[in-house]
């Protein structure tokens, strides 16, 4: 019987190893089945849990998957352009080829979101905040880098730098066309260039 006065706890509190166990799985799961390939049942068994602390987590699979590659790109991306500069003159290089590399192994996952978040408008505008937006503004971050250290014009058009070169990304990749260092190369003195 509850004390009078105490407020009741809501629950066991959530082990934020257990998320992170989750989410690595689940990672990892995509990787090698593929987004229709895996359930929250999946996940869970191998992850050593149950669904209902996944579901208290995430209120679905898109959306747990969607944490899982959204942290793998913070981590590969962002958190590690941000530990090493790059040398001048490779400011934009070093982002897209980091950004390549990241997709060498997560891209048809990734590709796999996408084409859910067209099936579904409240996925979709998630999949816009938690991955497109802030991968936008960290390359928009790197292009004024660019253009304060004199790469790119200081009057060039940021915005649309950012789009042309994610909408070349996006294309090849949704293509299934090579987005390898060759490419990079091309698409970085394309901004260049701009």
């Amino acid at each position: 019987m509850l004390s009078k006065g105490l407020p009741r706890s809501p629950g066991r509190p959530r082990s934020e190893s257990a998320g992170q166990a989750i989410l690595e799985v689940t990672r990892k799961l995509v990787l090698r089945h593929g987004y229709e390939g895996v359930t929250t049942e999946i996940i869970a068994a191998a992850a050593g849990t149950g669904k209902q602390t996944i579901y208290r987590r995430w209120s679905s699979k898109a959306e747990l998957v969607l944490a899982a590659f959204v942290e793998h790109a913070e981590k590969s991306i962002d958190q590690e352009l941000g530990r090493r500069r790059p040398a001048s003159g490779k400011i934009i290089l070093t982002f897209l080829t980091r950004l390549f590399r990241a997709l060498e192994e997560t891209g048809d996952a990734v590709r796999s979101l996408m084409a859910y978040a067209q099936l579904d408008a409240g996925f979709r505008r998630l999949f816009y905040q938690r991955l497109i937006g802030p991968r936008r503004q960290a390359l928009r971050h790197v292009l004024e880098e660019a253009a304060a250290e004199n790469e790119i014009a200081a009057d060039a058009d940021l915005d649309l730098l950012v789009t042309v070169i994610y909408g070349a990304m996006w294309y090849r990749l949704l293509l299934d066309e090579p987005l390898d260092r060759r490419f990079a190369v091309r698409l970085a003195d394309l901004a260049l260039r701009a």
